[in-house]
């Protein structure tokens, strides 16, 4: 009689009897094409950071850095090294701005010219990890043009 009761009184429900179903499915929403491609740029942005870093202490990289003489010619190469990581770091920000056709236009362009630079300039690297960092900057850029190409459209 005592059981009786606390049912009655807190209205709790003999569920012995019943199967119920509570899978729980975690919560997703769909995320802006513009913030995927920005987001690539970013992760590829750090691997060639982190290359560059740890290439420092690759033997003979700063005995090579101090024999560096300030001529036109290396005044020109290191201005198109810094033109070629200025691009990937504006277009962080382009990727989130820009029109839709201009955009897909230019992450398709510079992702497919920096995957042509990245596997020209490494077809002799020896060190394991820049070959590594090369793999992941490919496959990232690779994501890049992959995105931009599939860019949604909407009907008008």
């Amino acid at each position: 009689m005592n059981a009786i009761s606390n049912k009655e009184n807190t209205g709790a429900v003999n569920t012995s009897n019943v199967s119920i179903n509570t899978a729980k499915v975690f919560e997703d929403f769909q995320i802006n094409v513009k913030l995927k491609i920005s987001a690539l740029w970013i992760a590829v942005m750090f691997c060639y950071v982190y290359g560059d870093y740890i290439q420092v202490y690759v033997p003979g990289i700063i005995a090579k850095a101090i024999e560096v003489k300030a001529t036109t010619e290396t005044q020109l190469e290191f201005f198109a090294i810094a033109l070629l990581m200025a691009m990937p770091s504006v277009m962080i920000f382009f990727t989130l701005v820009l029109k839709p056709k201009l955009n897909r236009w230019l992450n398709i362009t510079l992702s497919t010219l920096y995957i042509i630079i990245l596997i020209a300039t490494n077809l002799a690297e020896t060190w394991v990890f820049y070959l590594f960092l090369t793999v992941i900057e490919v496959l990232i850029s690779m994501a890049i043009a992959w995105y931009a190409w599939k860019w949604p459209t909407t009907q008008t």
